[in-house]
């Protein structure tokens, strides 16, 4: 099985770092964390608006228009926490890892009838099979390191006032472009009230990922049934 970041970023593997360099330069330098000397107005971005996240040069393939953080992956890992977006917020805690400070990329968009994914090389962003599954956030990562590794734990937590179903996995956009589909990864959200918690060991990464997280665009979606 092949991953279509793995593919993708054979097509692009050389701009991603480049890319979020030159985000990180439009909003003055600094790392987009998400805590209060953030750079003002880029998290809690108004969608649609004119910003450096909404570009080819951050996205290289599909662009997504809902929350961004643009920011650098230190060794000792991160918490990158997107503003809410249309009543969703998304949190990733990246663990340790083989970055030395590479560019990372973080954003979010529903999809479908909010029309906030552009399309790439004509084609229109794939969704998951809504007679399967229903959407609850699309996810895009943007990693700048090669071969990118964890040793400790990834937590991916979703934040909504209620989710369509109790069966929620979290899949990973897969294939050679044009041709991908979605693979529902065998890690499942725990659900407790609005918040739903996805824990992934890193070493659990190596049978989705056994090089390790390529450079490039990585598209994940988490559904419920």
């Amino acid at each position: 099985m092949q991953f279509y970041g793995m593919r993708l970023s054979t097509i692009r593997n050389s701009t991603a770092a480049a890319a979020a360099a030159f985000a990180l330069a439009a909003c003055g330098g600094h790392g987009l964390v998400p805590s209060q000397n953030a750079a003002p107005g880029f998290n809690a971005v108004t969608p649609f608006a004119a910003n450096p996240c909404y570009t080819k040069a951050v996205q290289p393939a599909w662009i997504f228009r809902g929350s961004c953080d643009v920011t650098t992956l230190p060794p000792k890992g991160k918490s990158i926490a997107l503003a809410p977006y249309k009543g969703i917020s998304v949190t990733v805690k990246l663990g340790k890892n083989t970055s030395k400070n590479g560019a990372f990329v973080l954003v979010d968009a529903l999809g479908g009838k909010a029309k906030d994914i552009s399309k790439y090389k004509t084609k229109t962003f794939p969704p998951i099979t809504p007679t399967l599954l229903k959407s609850v956030i699309y996810v895009e990562a943007v990693n700048g390191t090669a071969n990118l590794k964890f040793s400790g734990n990834l937590i991916f937590t979703i934040k909504k006032k209620q989710f369509p179903g109790k069966t929620c996995p979290l899949s990973v956009l897969t294939g050679t472009f044009p041709k991908v589909k979605w693979f529902n990864s065998p890690f499942s959200g725990k659900i407790s009230g609005g918040t739903m918690t996805f824990t992934v060991p890193g070493g659990a990464l190596g049978t989705l990922f056994p090089s390790g997280l390529p450079k490039g665009p990585l598209y994940f979606n988490v559904a419920c049934k």
